[in-house]
């Protein structure tokens, strides 16, 4: 019993190691936009808008969460295709993209507007490549928010007032070519990211669990 015991406390107990945590995004910009006014009194709507219309103005906005102070990255496979680095397979053709990071109050902290280089893992076409990586820098603990657009709708955080935030929108610069689409793709790359631990009253009810199944399981035998 102290052995099945013991091994109940084992299994429990929270990992204390590091893990690298790689977060695949994909999708199409009318589809999944988020953002989507177009100017003062203007909401984009499929019903009413081409799809020009999105890739002038639209935006997709994702959350992910940093538990541990970690350097982070995103990199694209949205105009040549590639391989995320969850082994997804991404198709080539999709929309010239633009990354926006952003803290959890919408206050802009960088973006791709002087990406300059290939990432690793995408693909030119000839001898283009309009996929982007973004360099985040280190990330302390919090909530983050990541934004694809097309290329160059950037947000007005970025470009416009110092007091603009996430929630000021877009300016309205993007645009497809005539071989382009709407669709993206982008991984966000955290090097460390362990989730907290669970606290004390819930490991203390998962130990109490295992020790009680063990317990049964031993009368059961003993019968």
């Amino acid at each position: 019993m102290k052995k099945v015991l013991l091994a109940a406390l084992i299994l429990a107990l929270p990992s204390s190691s590091l893990m690298a945590e790689t977060i695949f995004f994909s999708g199409n910009l009318e589809t999944n936009a988020n953002v989507t006014a177009c100017g003062p009194g203007c909401t984009l709507s499929p019903a009413t808008n081409t799809i020009y219309d999105y890739a002038t103005w639209a935006a997709v906005v994702y959350d992910f969460t940093v538990y541990t102070a970690t350097t982070m990255e995103a990199i694209t496979y949205s105009y040549g295709g590639g391989t995320s680095l969850t082994g997804v397979e991404v198709a080539a053709g999709g929309l010239e993209p633009y990354l926006s990071l952003f803290d959890s109050a919408g206050d802009f902290l960088d973006s791709t507007y002087f990406a300059t280089t290939c990432p690793t893992g995408a693909k030119k076409v000839g001898s283009t490549c309009d996929d982007v990586e973004l360099n985040g820098g280190t990330l302390t603990p919090g909530t983050y928010q990541i934004s694809i657009s097309d290329y160059a709708n950037a947000s007005y955080a970025e470009t416009g007032n110092i007091s603009s935030t996430l929630a000021n929108g877009f300016n309205g610069l993007g645009g497809l070519q005539g071989n382009e689409n709407l669709n993206y793709a982008f991984d966000v790359i955290l090097a460390t990211n362990t989730a907290p631990a669970p606290e004390p009253g819930t490991l203390f009810l998962t130990i109490a669990g295992i020790a009680a199944i063990a317990l049964g399981s031993m009368k059961r035998r003993n019968r």
